[in-house]
């Protein structure tokens, strides 16, 4: 992220980031995995750790899901924001939960699916 800053003058969206970060995470599960197949890519990512734009993630093997810290945040004044060399840096972390704690359990996403008719198991 820092060439991007440097090049641009400015910081990634975060739905530019995030989708760096999948892209970046679908190429390193198909180099680890040594294929584009589907299935190989997808036991590369399972349970996979990283560390890309906050602390370590990883991808939970039963649903798939990126488990991440979330933040809570707060607005900087105005004058703090534009204190930053590009007058983006809005926030302040105020609360972090850790990943295991916001994303439901097995036990929840089973339920879930039970109680929508769906299979226990992704395909």
């Amino acid at each position: 992220m820092k060439n991007f800053g440097e090049r641009y003058q400015t910081h990634p969206s975060s739905s530019a980031a995030a989708a760096y970060t999948i892209v970046h995470q679908w190429a390193d599960a198909a180099t680890r995995a040594r294929s584009i197949d589907s299935e190989k890519v997808i036991a590369a990512l399972e349970g996979h750790r990283y560390t890309l734009l906050k602390d370590e993630q990883y991808w939970r093997p039963f649903d798939h899901q990126s488990v991440q810290t979330v933040y809570a945040v707060k607005v900087k004044p105005r004058d703090e924001v534009l204190k930053d060399p590009f007058r983006q840096d809005y926030f302040e972390i105020v609360h972090r939960l850790a990943g295991e704690q916001a994303a439901p359990t097995l036990a929840e996403w089973q339920e879930e699916r039970r109680s929508a008719n769906q299979p226990l198991q992704l395909q």
